[in-house]
């Protein structure tokens, strides 16, 4: 089991080595940086993309009719499990539009949300968030707040949200 103060440091080390200090953090070039390549394309319904390595060939497939910002959440959250769980040879991990709840007694969901809590950490940086919520005109509602600040970090509301609660901000 990874520890949640791992993820934040490995997701901190990597934007400190490729100099990346503000946000929308450019998620692509991080994973290319990093020796993956991107595909899109169009998957099942319930498929977002996957991750496959495979005879040193590492790639992150995504689904093309999706939008951006789940574009960019899919290939943080497959960068996590490369980072993470991958064995970095022949391994494969899909990520699927619904959540497991067949899974939840088997490691696979520890595994998702372990590839979440990276994408979250990637995307949306304590620090640059802390610093961008200095920035807010305190006289904003609490939603318009989120909604510029996913904006800002070219994510979801509902992704925003999520970090923003998870850092301990009462929304």
């Amino acid at each position: 089991m990874i520890k949640i103060k791992e993820i934040e440091q490995k997701a901190k080390e990597i934007l400190s080595q490729l100099n990346i200090k503000k946000a929308p953090v450019p998620i692509e070039k991080i994973a290319k940086k990093i020796g993956l390549s991107i595909d899109k394309g169009i998957f099942g319904d319930t498929i977002s993309g996957f991750l496959l390595t495979k005879e040193n060939k590492n790639i992150i497939a995504v689904k093309s009719t999706e939008s951006e910002v789940r574009q960019r959440f899919t290939i943080a959250h497959e960068l996590g499990h490369y980072l993470f769980h991958s064995n970095k040879v022949d391994d494969i991990f899909i990520s699927n539009v619904l959540f497991r709840n067949e899974s939840s007694s088997t490691g696979e969901i520890r595994m998702e949300r372990e590839a979440n809590s990276f994408a979250a950490a990637i995307l949306m940086p304590v620090d640059f968030i802390k610093e961008e919520i200095d920035k807010l005109d305190n006289r904003l509602t609490v939603e318009d707040a989120i909604k510029q600040l996913s904006k800002k970090f070219h994510v979801s509301e509902v992704a925003m949200t999520y970090r923003l609660t998870n850092l301990g901000y009462n929304i």
